[in-house]
């Protein structure tokens, strides 16, 4: 798992990003304020460190003899105004420098989670998660990786008004479309959370830039984008645009393949309960965003050390549950179940139900694909290795697994899609008659089998999480 080392050179020059940043044990928070109400310029920033908070007004300030760079270059801060207010942050500074106490994270997180509910029929555990998940979206330049949400439900079950919750609470979250422009400015000049409605556009044909993109950017670095651009002096400079950042998607239908072991999914149903659509001039949001505010202010270098304590507790493990990509995505939710003092059963509940999504999203295979398999092994039958074409695979697949009502050749075609896709066959051999082949050793093919569709015990499995049910709740199936 790759890793932000706060260790770093004396000499080094480090460049915070304006909107948010946390490097070097320093946080970083900017804001655009009025230039009356700050005659020095239009930023204002946050500087927080483990033993000082204060605001300054330039690009630079010094920490322990070292001097710090906030990197705005042409980039355009969000409105104090919008987000929260010059007279609660200067507030909360004086009070938080006086020593006197604040609202506790786990406060933070039962008004978010009361508020949530508030506005959607959801369970416990779903709660508990998509909470976490907005809190750390003003924490997640801590973390290597930050896991996508992927709101799914059919139309009329709440996709809106959960993405228009979203909107309010997470860190400078900006509905937009899918597009590389609204991507550029949500994630790069705000640091913000992008929330794309309507995602079963990424399976469009022309869609194939951005999801390269979105599918990198879930962990630091990955993704960014690189363009030309003019300055004053009409000169073309190469310019690079981060793209990394939380990002959550609401669509009818899975997304695209390559997306998908990235997220974490919430199901939506409808409910029966009618809940008032979401008022966003309501004050509650801004007293909201302002709590979330103060628990980052406050408690950010708690999660530095806690992230630093997890990723050495993982690796110390010999037969550790998350590995790899799922370790990477589960990192940040175990990281702030811990700031935020998250009680064990609400932990449990949570890590239950993230591993029974996580493994569905990440190992869901469809019946055709299981058919195809299952066919090669068929024809195989007692033999180590075989020749075969697409076309006599395709023949002992039911008809109504391919899509649509398609001819053999077509069959044969979508069945070679699958060949490819799971690297089931160890050569492929020169056309005859016009005619794909293919070498399948057993080994190969049995070995994608237990890989993708076999499970050998249904107890290794991670049982799907159940919600309890009150008597008046609705049910959900």
């Amino acid at each position: 798992m790759e890793t932000q080392s706060n260790e770093t050179d004396f000499y080094e020059e480090i460049n915070f990003h304006p909107s948010l940043d946390i490097k070097d044990d320093i946080l970083v928070l900017g804001f655009r304020v009025k230039p009356e109400a700050n005659k020095d310029g239009s930023e204002l920033f946050v500087i927080a460190t483990a033993t000082s908070t204060y605001t300054i007004t330039g690009n630079s300030f010094t920490d322990k003899d070292k001097t710090y760079y906030i990197d705005i270059k042409k980039r355009v801060l969000v409105k104090l105004a919008h987000k929260w207010s010059r007279k609660e942050l200067d507030a909360f500074l004086k009070t938080f420098l006086m020593g006197q106490k604040v609202q506790t994270p786990l406060e933070t997180f039962e008004s978010l989670k009361s508020l949530l509910k508030q506005h959607m029929d959801i369970d416990d555990a779903d709660a508990i998660l998509m909470c976490v998940w907005a809190i750390g979206t003003y924490f997640f330049p801590l973390f290597s990786a930050y896991p996508y949400l992927h709101i799914k439900a059919p139309k009329g079950s709440g996709k809106t008004q959960c993405l228009s919750f979203l909107n309010q609470v997470c860190f400078n979250a900006t509905k937009a479309r899918a597009s590389l422009p609204a991507l550029r400015d949500t994630v790069d000049s705000l640091r913000g959370t992008y929330l794309m409605d309507q995602a079963d556009a990424l399976h469009r044909n022309n869609m194939e830039d951005l999801l390269d993109i979105l599918t990198d950017s879930y962990k630091r670095g990955g993704g960014n984008v690189r363009k030309m651009v003019a300055d004053k002096g009409k000169n073309w400079n190469l310019e690079e645009f981060q793209a990394y950042g939380p990002k959550a998607f609401a669509s009818i239908h899975p997304l695209p393949e390559d997306l998908r072991d990235r997220c974490f999914v919430i199901s939506l149903v409808r409910s029966k309960r009618v809940f008032r659509s979401l008022d966003e001039e309501s004050t509650v949001w801004k007293e909201t965003r302002g709590a979330l505010y103060r628990l980052l202010i406050s408690h950010f270098f708690l999660a530095v050390g806690t992230y630093e304590i997890k990723k050495s507790e993982y690796k110390q493990q010999t037969d550790p549950t998350f590995f790899g990509r799922q370790l990477e995505l589960w990192m940040p939710f175990d990281v702030m179940f811990s700031t935020l003092g998250l009680s064990k059963d609400d932990q449990r509940v949570a890590k239950e139900r993230f591993l029974s999504q996580y493994n569905f999203t990440e190992y869901q295979v469809s019946d055709f694909e299981r058919a195809v398999v299952e066919a090669i092994q068929q024809l195989l039958g007692e033999k180590d290795e075989m020749v075969l074409s697409p076309s006599e695979i395709s023949e002992l697949v039911d008809d109504f697994l391919f899509e649509d009502c398609i001819g053999t050749k077509q069959q044969a075609v979508q069945t070679s899609k699958i060949i490819s896709k799971f690297n089931l066959s160890s050569e492929k051999l020169p056309r005859s008659n016009q005619t794909a082949r293919y070498r399948f050793k057993r080994e190969r093919v049995d070995a994608v089998y237990k890989a993708y569709f076999f499970v050998a015990n249904e107890n290794e499995l991670t049982p799907a999480y159940t919600p309890e049910t009150n008597e008046g709740d609705v049910e959900k199936s």
